[in-house]
């Protein structure tokens, strides 16, 4: 059996990524049930997925979430660290008697982890744990608690901890486990690589649009200093005087409440400050020629980008600057946009592209988008699962033959 625990999000956080990795699992083991707990309005937004409602193995069971520190997985409680003990230890509980189980944290908090390696110890190798990471990595190298105690339970000890052997780390794309192997080499030895998935749902029926005018440039997600919102209109607004019409940008999400609209004057729809519905998000991004990928790079060295996946979905090649991610993409697909040394350069960077559009090499970074978003499915990623399950912890699931 495969245990999947949701136990930092609520509603549609994170939920296309999400339904997508655990279809991979459910694909890699198609023999095996794998039951899905998270919060019930999370469970609601995975349901609402035909892709993942469709496979046969999948369970879903309603899982309350700590209210405490919500949205702050790194900080350690010990009540928090006992309610999730409990909901892991229910689960083990109703697994089937003598059957081996692997916890899956789809996400993780600090109390989460410690209660997923202890669980494996009383497992006596029945058990088995792998804990997935998001920007939350970052945390595991930032601020620590002062307090001893907490400090003993806080993500970097949890990366740095003698975990039972079948306890593994899991990051979403191969440039993050590089750029922690240079930050902490012992956490990254214990870490594997599962890429994270497109959602199959959102793949596009329609032809992909060709280069033309105006060129129609995004910024996908929420607009925070982490995106780049503030250089992206700052960009946007060079580039709007030099162009004109030749240009639209657009923000693909929201803007944050509190600030000030009028700087969002630059772009081609009014914005706004409410949840943005996924099927208007979506709406956007079919129209774009480009994603723009302003990364930060304190934070995304350590932290997987849904807007570049979201491109990949798409066939929208990216303008990006130079982060680990973003190499990886690059090194693994080819030509599947242009990349910028920095931020700065970016806008250089930009004013080339719609200055002297070229068609040709367009519909050949869509060609190569094409390609990374075959392996980027979740029936191609099962194999890469089952991989990790044979080197990793052989022997806790059976080998499944694919089809």
């Amino acid at each position: 059996m495969i245990i999947v625990y949701e136990p930092t999000w609520t509603g549609t956080t994170h939920a296309p990524g999400n339904s997508a990795t655990i279809q991979v699992l459910a694909r890699a083991y198609p023999e095996q049930h794998v039951r899905v707990l998270a919060d019930p309005a999370h469970l609601v937004e995975l349901q609402a997925d035909p892709a993942l409602t469709g496979l046969a193995n999948i369970s879903f069971v309603p899982a309350s979430l700590s209210p405490l520190f919500p949205g702050r997985p790194q900080i350690v409680s010990a009540r928090r660290f006992w309610r999730e003990f409990r909901v892991l230890r229910r689960a083990l509980r109703a697994a089937p008697r003598g059957e081996n189980v692997l916890l899956f944290l789809i996400s993780t908090t600090a109390t989460s982890l410690f209660a997923a390696s202890l669980l494996v110890r009383l497992g006596r190798g029945r058990t088995g744990a792998m804990i997935g990471w998001h920007g939350n990595l970052n945390d595991g190298l930032g601020w620590r608690p002062r307090n001893p105690l907490a400090r003993a339970m806080d993500f970097r000890a949890g990366l740095l901890a003698r975990h039972p052997a079948q306890f593994r780390h899991l990051v979403l794309e191969h440039g993050i486990k590089d750029a922690l192997a240079v930050l902490l080499p012992t956490a990254a030895a214990r870490t594997d690589v599962l890429p994270l998935p497109i959602n199959v749902a959102e793949v596009p029926a329609e032809a992909v649009q060709t280069l033309g005018t105006p060129i129609h440039i995004g910024l996908v997600g929420q607009a925070t200093a982490a995106k780049g919102i503030d250089f992206f209109l700052d960009a946007a607004g060079a580039a709007k005087a030099l162009y004109g019409d030749n240009v639209e940008f657009t923000l693909v999400g929201r803007a944050m409440p509190g600030q000030d609209l009028s700087a969002f004057s630059v772009l081609a729809h009014p914005v706004e400050t409410e949840h943005l519905s996924r099927a208007a998000f979506t709406a956007r991004l079919a129209k774009l020629h480009y994603v723009f990928l302003p990364l930060d790079a304190a934070y995304y060295g350590l932290s997987a980008s849904g807007a570049l996946i979201d491109a990949i979905t798409w066939l929208k090649p990216v303008i990006a600057n130079r982060v680990p991610i973003v190499d990886g993409m690059f090194r693994q697909y080819g030509d599947i946009g242009h990349v910028a040394e920095s931020r700065e350069a970016m806008a250089g960077l930009l004013e080339q592209i719609v200055g002297a559009p070229d068609p040709v090499r367009y519909e050949a970074q869509v060609a190569a988008l094409r390609a990374a978003r075959a392996t980027r499915m979740p029936a191609a990623l099962a194999a890469t699962f089952q991989a990790i399950m044979r080197n990793k912890m052989p022997g806790l699931l059976p080998d499944t033959s694919l089809h």
